[in-house]
């Protein structure tokens, strides 16, 4: 193995080019070795948290300085090493953060005995809307929340005020509240303030829309209600009608419309029906009266006719018997409480729109239109779907249009992109520079390894003296040869050759 002196010899007399190339290749493979080494050790940060305000900002970044945590700020929020960013969200979210730049009622855990009246009011208050806020801050739809609250001072004379809250909301990209959570937070801060009614919670979002209907506007919502039921009835029904066709005439080839017409007249009406022909004994009564005659008798003579006399003549008496019989009778009665709820269909009307048929001819496509059987049977079939009733003027028109012959032809599905999986990154995140360190030792550090420990063949004369170019040109070259012979004679020579050419530059 050559020494380091000979090497170093054996490098100075290279070529300049030949310098210059060694030269590259070893700030090459330095500079892989360097990549290499910055590649494997470098930290990957991930997004801990994103969007925060700044006092949640400054409080976690003070956490994260107290537990010894590299981290990045960023535009967007705070980055951490990948491999601690689930333990550190379990830890801040157990502490309470971020807590959304709102204070709750953890206000009050450090006590402060200097603290005047009007202060623990205000803390009050701030730790009310700070723990409102929260608590509506939980809706998946809503990314942030303020709450103001207005608590007027209670008096002992005078009309007192009544308390008042406004909710700004900050909803998440593309999503929207419906009525039922509008009112639901509503409730929801009027039931956790004393005195509070729903009708004076205001509520807007971030643009300044108001969300609660003011005062007086019960009527205006009435009607909108009526209309989204409306529209909800008509959806449903052309989704039976598209469901019910699309199967037979092809995915894409039914349009149906349904327009409604709905009584909310809220109906309440009693009836009492009596039928005379439905009779029943209630009850039953019946008196038998009897008396029987005596004939006459006494003493005969004088004394017996005169008046007032005890032994006169009496007449004869006779019989007599009484009934009386008395029967109530009850009339059968049907008592019925109506109450007709509001959203009675009245009228139906539907228009449906049923693609053709295509066949391909020489490469274009040609319509066929649907058969009158078609038609009828089509027609009959959304009659049955709707609950068509000719009594109520229902009306349905099914009508054959062509869509566009380029219905016909399905779309080509379009192969659904694999995702790579993190493993296959996380192996050429180290396969990778690997490879890179493998390339640069194969191809720049062992040819030049080589270049420097070989040592280059030499010519020397016989007696070991200096010779001259001259000399060598005939002592190598054939004489008299031409440029055919001699690019031959390089090619089966090539040591020679650039022995030859050594001797040349060093001659200059």
């Amino acid at each position: 193995m050559a020494s380091a002196s000979e090497i170093a010899g054996r490098f100075r007399s290279l070529p300049k080019r030949q310098k210059v190339a060694l030269a590259v290749a070893l700030t090459l493979a330095i500079a892989s070795v360097i990549f290499l080494v910055a590649w494997t050790g470098r930290t990957e940060y991930k997004s801990l948290y994103s969007n925060l305000t700044e006092e949640d900002r400054a409080l976690i970044e003070q956490r994260l300085r107290e537990m010894g945590v590299p981290y990045k700020v960023t535009s967007t929020g705070i980055m951490v090493p990948s491999d601690r960013l689930y333990p550190l969200r379990l830890k801040l979210a157990s502490e309470g953060l971020p807590q959304a730049g709102v204070v709750g009622f953890e206000i009050f855990d450090k006590t402060n005995f200097t603290m005047t009246d009007f202060l623990q009011k205000v803390n009050y208050q701030r730790a009310l809307q700070g723990e409102l806020s929260r608590t509506i801050q939980a809706l998946s739809e809503v990314q942030q929340c303020r709450v103001h609250l207005s608590l007027p001072e209670k008096t002992l004379f005078g009309e007192e005020e009544r308390p008042k809250a406004s909710v700004v909301l900050k909803l998440r990209p593309g999503v929207r509240l419906s009525k039922k959570q509008i009112q639901g937070i509503v409730h929801l801060v009027a039931s956790s303030v004393e005195g509070l009614t729903p009708q004076d919670v205001t509520i807007i979002d971030s643009r300044g829309n108001l969300l609660t209907r003011p005062r007086g506007e019960d009527f205006v919502t009435m009607t909108a209600s009526q209309l989204e039921f409306q529209n909800l009835v008509e959806r449903y029904l052309e989704d039976k009608i598209v469901g019910l066709l699309e199967p037979v005439v092809g995915d894409g080839k039914v349009r149906a419309k349904v327009s409604t017409s709905l009584d909310f007249t809220k109906i309440e009406k009693r009836e009492e029906l009596y039928d005379p022909d439905s009779q029943v004994a209630r009850s039953e009564q019946k008196k038998t009266e009897k008396s029987t005659k005596t004939p006459a008798g006494g003493v005969p003579g004088v004394k017996s006719n005169l008046p007032a006399s005890p032994f006169g003549v009496s007449g004869q008496t006779g019989y007599t018997e009484r009934k009386n019989e008395i029967i109530n009778y009850e009339i059968s009665k049907v008592v019925r409480h109506l109450i007709s709820p509001p959203g009675t269909i009245k009228r139906i009307t539907a228009v449906v729109l049923v693609d053709g048929k295509y066949k391909a001819e020489g490469g274009d496509q040609q319509y066929i239109p649907r058969t009158k059987e078609e038609l009828e049977s089509f027609e009959e079939m959304v009659k049955k779907a709707i609950g068509y009733d000719e009594k109520r003027g229902d009306e349905v028109k099914v009508v054959n249009l062509p869509f566009g012959a380029e219905r016909a032809v399905e779309p080509t599905p379009v192969p659904e992109r694999k995702l790579i999986p993190d493993v296959v990154f996380t192996l050429l995140r180290y396969l990778i520079p690997v490879l890179v360190v493998l390339m640069v030792l194969l191809f720049v550090v062992r040819p030049l390894v080589k270049v420097l420990t070989t040592p280059p063949p030499t010519v020397r004369p016989p007696s070991g003296m200096p010779m001259r170019v001259e000399e060598v040109e005939r002592m190598m070259l054939p004489e008299g040869a031409s440029k055919e012979q001699v690019v031959e004679w390089a090619r089966r020579n090539p040591q020679k050759a650039a022995q030859l050419v050594k001797y040349w530059l060093e001659e200059g």
